[in-house]
């Protein structure tokens, strides 16, 4: 976890751009993944917080590699609540505490943010992702029938940090 980083991207060029569509198309779905439009946006005006390996081969010069994606948007209605848009950690970097250290670290940069209620929407068959959120405090505060479309239900979640 040595070579793990957390960070904000405050800046952004259009191969960046392009990495976070890939990756959420791997890590979500076609449907479910935002795209270059929608990014751009997220960065300026709500939150991104990635989790990199740094790279040391020189063969790839250096470039630090995506492995974990938190994408939050303030709630206008509750200004110090944000909500956890999308969440997750490349394959074959899960069940490796990699998770954690992004929660853990967004959770440090919301608080910087005045930031003290975060919700979220989970699959409720997704139980590696209920645990995670379940260990850092997230209670299911009710169950949003077709959320995301017909049969695509979701457990709400909160947690005050």
């Amino acid at each position: 976890m040595d070579d793990i980083i957390v960070k904000e991207v405050k800046d952004f060029d259009l191969d960046f751009i392009l990495e976070i569509k890939k990756l959420e198309i791997e890590n979500l779905g076609e449907v479910s993944g935002i795209n270059e439009w929608v990014i751009p946006v997220l960065i300026k005006y709500g939150k991104l917080i990635i989790a990199v390996q740094k790279i040391k081969n020189a063969d790839i010069r250096g470039k630090d590699a995506i492995i974990g994606v938190n994408e939050l948007i303030r709630d206008w209605n509750e200004h110090s609540c944000a909500f956890i848009h999308s969440f997750y950690i490349k394959e074959g970097f899960r069940n490796k505490g990699t998770g954690s250290l992004l929660l853990k670290k967004s959770i440090e940069i919301l608080k910087k943010n005045d930031i003290k209620k975060l919700e979220l929407t989970v699959d409720p068959q997704n139980l590696a992702a209920v645990r995670l959120y379940k260990k850092f405090g997230f209670k299911i505060s009710g169950f949003k029938e077709n959320m995301y479309g017909k049969g695509v239900g979701r457990n709400i979640m909160v947690c005050d940090i």
